[in-house]
């Protein structure tokens, strides 16, 4: 991971903290925030297409040896 990857998933990170804090005035709301957020992070993990060199390295790591 380069540094700019870095910088970008910590910004990203402080503004989910920010806007959860902006939602615990009240339980509901928070649990509200917290449940969009694990959708739209499933949505994003179950979209997420692995590069073909890792996915071929990976089927070459699950043979038996010969």
């Amino acid at each position: 991971m380069n540094t700019r990857t870095v910088v970008l998933f910590g910004f990203f990170a402080a503004l989910w903290i920010f806007g959860l804090v902006g939602q615990l005035h009240s339980a509901e709301a928070g649990m509200r925030y917290l449940a969009l957020s694990m959708a739209i992070l499933a949505v994003g993990v179950w979209r997420w297409q692995p590069r073909p060199a890792l996915r071929r390295r990976f089927r070459d790591r699950q043979r038996p040896p010969e």
